[in-house]
């Protein structure tokens, strides 16, 4: 815990400091909601918040795609990673670090998405439910920061690992995503099922936990040379 606590701090103060990450996701992902909205129409929502809110799915995969890719960039480019793999503790607590810090940032991005989503998307006619939509963004989000802190330890050392991070990253969270957008849609009226949202959530909530225990369990290996 000691060595987890350390590098979340300092995954925390680079970006505290370099204002990097945090403010690319949080431009790139007001740009795409507003280029949605313009695409969906005018004042009348072309496929209505059905189409809306399955749009905004797109738009998180893609944020969360921006964020994974920089996943320990800052320790390659500052030649500090062999360092880490080096040091004397478990390094599933870089793996834990690394996915606790992604779990925040996507949070904090979603936190500007989800209100300009209310604005430009809800004002008029039926909406999916608000908390059913926050609680499958939230499990969605730590499922995401799981597969994609181990998935980028995994190609940390190939060359074109911007390129194929995306390519692995994308079979993996399909599940996650499908089931998020399902829950999302069928939450909107007369479509509000309190049991299949609790399935939904439930299932997200599984994936989140075996992604927990393989990212603690093989990211030893994943990053051997």
């Amino acid at each position: 815990m000691r060595a987890y606590r350390a590098l979340l701090r300092k995954d925390l103060l680079l970006e505290l400091r370099g204002r990097e990450l945090v403010p690319a996701m949080v431009v790139f992902v007001v740009g795409a909601l507003v280029l949605v909205r313009l695409g969906l129409g005018g004042e009348r929502l072309a496929g209505g918040t059905r189409a809306a809110t399955g749009l905004l799915w797109v738009v998180v995969v893609f944020t969360s795609m921006l964020a994974l890719v920089r996943s320990f960039a800052q320790e390659r480019e500052h030649g500090i990673w062999d360092g880490l793999l080096s040091a004397p503790a478990d390094r599933s607590a870089i793996w834990a670090a690394r996915a606790s810090a992604t779990f925040l940032f996507l949070g904090v991005t979603q936190a500007v998405a989800l209100p300009l989503f209310w604005l430009f998307f809800l004002q008029d006619g039926r909406s999916p439910s608000l908390a059913v939509l926050a609680a499958a963004l939230a499990l969605a989000d730590l499922g995401v920061a799981m597969l994609g802190a181990l998935l980028a330890g995994l190609v940390s050392n190939v060359r074109a690992r911007e390129v194929l991070l995306p390519v692995l990253f994308l079979p993996f969270a399909l599940p996650l995503v499908s089931v998020a957008v399902r829950m999302s849609v069928d939450s909107i009226p007369p479509q509000n099922g309190g049991l299949g949202a609790l399935q939904g959530l439930g299932f997200l909530a599984l994936y989140d936990t075996i992604f927990a225990l393989l990212g603690w369990a093989l990211f030893e290996y994943v990053v051997e040379d």
